[in-house]
């Protein structure tokens, strides 16, 4: 049996959900990875069975209850990605909690979702890989300058980031179409480095245009519209 790498990475969630499970029900307290492999289970399943993306996103967030957790686990549990495929596609699922106990550090006495700050600039890209092999792309990755054989809007992405906890990456596996989310980068908006589409400040009087004009010279994917 041949598996892909995320194939593979959903097979190890789902071992150690059913270990987790198991002492679940003797009644032992889950410690962090057997919290975030049913958390993570509980979001690829509900995504397998036709879960659109908000009820997968839910199935997280009631997979496990406070009481269930060793003490200091709760507030550890942030920032869990999850890759799902849902009936359009891969899509990255990302489940926060937040501590509701101000009085003992490191416990918890219930876990709610984490509030974020609405992000009202997303631009959302549908990615399809060309190549043979699987590519990865982390947060920090002016998203413009990913792999020139995915296959995406670039100039809808230019200037932005995947919409993704620092340090996550996203995985594109060959011939599959991925939606991912874009933020548009902060701070001084100077890039140096990446592919070296831009190396310079991105919102110059013609940067844009020039960056795209290197792009399409050098054989990048995204400009056929």
């Amino acid at each position: 049996m041949e598996l892909t790498p995320s194939e593979l990475d959903r097979l190890l969630i789902f071992n150690v959900a059913q270990l987790a499970q198991s002492r679940r029900l003797r009644g032992v307290k889950l410690n962090k990875p057997e919290a975030v492999a049913l958390i993570s289970h509980a979001v690829i399943e509900a995504a397998r069975d036709g879960a659109d993306h908000s009820t997968a996103l839910n199935a997280g967030f009631t997979a496990v209850k406070s009481d269930e957790l060793l003490p200091g686990v709760g507030p550890l549990l942030t920032g869990i990605a999850v890759e799902a495929v849902f009936s359009d596609g891969r899509r990255l699922v990302v489940v926060d909690f937040e501590s509701t106990d101000d009085d003992v550090p490191g416990q918890v006495t219930r876990l709610v979702p984490l509030a974020k700050e609405a992000k009202t600039d997303l631009v959302t890209v549908t990615v399809v890989n060309q190549s043979d092999i699987q590519i990865s792309v982390t947060t920090h990755m002016h998203f413009f300058e990913a792999n020139p054989r995915l296959r995406f809007d670039r100039a809808a992405s230019y200037g932005r980031h995947l919409y993704i906890p620092a340090g996550e990456h996203v995985d594109f596996p060959p011939g599959v179409e991925v939606s991912v989310n874009l933020i548009p980068i902060t701070g001084n908006r100077i890039l140096i480095g990446f592919a070296g589409l831009v190396d310079g400040p991105l919102d110059a009087p013609g940067a844009k245009e020039s960056a795209i004009a290197k792009a399409r010279s050098l054989g990048y994917l995204g400009f056929e519209s």
